[in-house]
C-alpha cells in the first residue's frame, strides 16, 4: 500500500513499457487443490493452524497516520486472529465512526530474494475497502520508498462492479522518480466475485522477470533484468512479506452507506518456493529465545533456517563474532556472570544475508551453601560442645547446691 493515484499506475521507464501482457480471467477452483509448479521447492510457510499468529513470521505496524495514501483506519494487533486454521485480519468500524484493522508484516523475521510467493485467500467486499497481499525491500528503513522496491502481488478496491470482482499486480522503484508497471485490471467472470470463494494469489520472482498468477493462470509478466533496465536495481535485494486490510484511502474512497462492517480478509496460507535455478535468500523460520540461566548451569541457542544455496551461520554475543560457533545452535557448557548478553546468528548465502532477532541471556548467581558446624558427633555437627556445656552448668549447679 503506497504513495500512487490510479493514474500513475503504469511504467514511466524511458518512455516504454516493460508489460508483456496479461489474460482474462475465469473463475478457477473450489477446493485447495492447488500446487506450486514443477521446479519448485518449499523453503517456508504459515499454515497458521497454531491458534494464534506465530510471532516467529509476523510483526505489526500499527497506528494511524493515513499510511502514506489518506486511509482511514488505525492498525491494531487485536484485530488480526488466527480461527479454524487460518489468519482473519478483521476491519471493523467503532461506536466513534473511527476505523480498526491490521496489518501484519514478515519485516525483521523473514526475507527472500527471488521465489514464488503465494497465498489462498479470501477477499472482503465493499465500498472503501483495500485488501493487499505484497512485499518491500528490506532496506526500506535506510533508503526509504521507492528505491526501495515494492512487489504488489495481490490488491483489490472493493466497490460493486468492476471492483469486488477484480484485481492488480504492481511493481513500483526508483527511476530517478517514482515509476510502476503492472497488470491491468484481472477481472472474474461476472457475476463471481473474490468473496465468493478462496483464490490463490502468486508472483514468480527470477532474475529477470516478475509473473502474477491467479489460481495458477498467469496474468501479467514484466521484465527486470538488470541488463536491460539496469535502474530497476531495487528488484534483486531481500524483500519482507505484509498482508494487511485498509479502510479508506486515495485510491478505493472511503467507505459509504453501502459498506458493512465488520469485513475479513481470510488467509488460509502463505507459503514460500525457490526455484533450483535461481534458488532463495537465507530466512530464519525459528527465532532463538532470551533465557534466564543460575551460573555453572549449561544453556543453548537455536535457529531453524532456509535458503538455497545452504546458508552459513555465524553466532554473535553483543554485535562480536563468537569463534567457532556457526552451526544451527550452539551450547555455552557453565554460564559465567560474564556470559550475559544479548546473542544473534546471522545468516547468509550468496543471494543475501539475515540477522536473528536478540535473544538475551541473564545469569543468576548459584546459590551459597553453609559451611558444616564445627565439631560434630553422633547427634550432627555441635552435639558434643553443647553435651559438655551442659556438664558444665550441672557441676556448677551441684557446688552451689553443696554450699548450701
Amino acid at each position: 500500500m503506497k504513495s500512487l493515484l490510479p493514474t500513475v499506475r503504469r511504467a514511466l521507464l524511458a518512455g516504454a513499457s516493460i508489460l508483456l501482457g496479461h489474460v482474462p480471467l475465469a473463475a478457477q477452483v473450489t477446493p485447495d487443490n492447488w500446487a506450486p509448479g514443477t521446479g519448485w521447492s518449499l523453503v517456508w510457510a504459515d499454515e497458521f493452524n497454531g491458534g494464534v499468529v506465530n510471532p516467529d513470521h509476523w510483526t505489526y505496524d500499527l497506528g494511524a497516520g493515513g499510511w502514506g495514501n489518506n486511509e482511514l483506519q488505525s492498525y491494531a494487533a487485536a484485530n488480526a486472529t488466527v480461527q479454524d486454521g487460518e489468519l482473519r485480519i478483521t476491519a471493523r468500524q467503532n461506536a466513534d465512526g473511527s476505523y480498526s484493522s491490521a496489518r501484519l508484516k514478515t519485516q525483521g523475521r523473514l526475507a527472500w530474494t527471488y521465489g514464488k510467493f503465494a497465498a489462498r485467500l479470501r477477499l472482503p467486499q465493499g465500498q472503501g475497502i483495500w485488501p493487499a497481499f505484497w512485499m518491500l525491500g528490506t532496506n526500506i528503513t535506510t533508503v526509504g520508498w521507492p528505491k526501495c522496491g515494492e512487489i504488489d502481488i495481490m490488491e483489490m478496491i472493493g466497490g460493486g462492479e468492476n471492483r469486488d470482482d477484480s484485481a492488480y499486480g504492481t511493481i513500483h522503484w526508483d527511476a530517478g522518480g517514482h515509476a510502476s508497471v503492472g497488470s491491468s485490471r484481472i477481472e472474474l467472470v461476472d457475476p463471481e466475485i473474490f468473496h465468493d470463494n478462496y483464490h490463490v494469489f502468486e508472483v514468480e520472482w527470477t532474475p529477470t522477470s516478475i509473473a502474477w498468477k491467479i489460481d495458477g493462470v498467469e496474468t501479467a509478466r514484466v521484465s527486470i533484468d538488470r541488463t536491460v533496465w539496469p535502474e530497476m536495481e531495487e528488484f534483486h535485494q531481500p524483500f519482507f512479506v505484509i498482508l494487511n486490510l485498509a479502510v479508506g484511502g486515495n485510491w478505493p474512497g472511503s467507505p459509504d452507506a453501502s459498506t458493512v462492517f465488520p469485513q475479513t480478509l481470510a488467509v488460509d496460507w502463505v507459503r514460500v518456493y525457490a526455484s533450483a535455478t535461481t534458488g532463495n535468500a537465507p530466512a530464519i523460520t525459528t527465532q532463538p529465545a532470551a533465557q534466564t540461566v543460575t551460573a555453572g548451569q549449561s544453556v543453548t541457542f537455536s535457529v531453524a533456517v532456509s535458503g538455497n544455496p545452504t546458508p552459513t551461520i555465524q553466532w554473535q554475543k553483543d554485535g562480536a563474532d563468537l569463534a567457532g560457533a556457526t552451526g544451527t545452535s550452539f551450547q555455552i557448557s557453565r554460564v559465567a556472570a560474564g556470559d550475559a548478553g544479548t546473542y544473534r546468528a546471522v545468516v547468509t548465502n550468496a543471494l543475501g544475508s539475515v540477522t536473528s532477532n536478540g535473544a538475551s541471556l541473564s545469569v543468576a548467581a548459584a546459590p551459597v551453601t553453609p559451611p558444616p558446624a564445627s565439631g560434630g558427633g553422633s547427634g550432627g555437627g555441635g552435639g558434643a560442645p553443647s553435651l559438655y556445656f551442659a556438664v558444665a552448668l550441672l557441676v556448677l549447679a551441684w557446688g552451689r547446691f553443696r554450699r548450701h
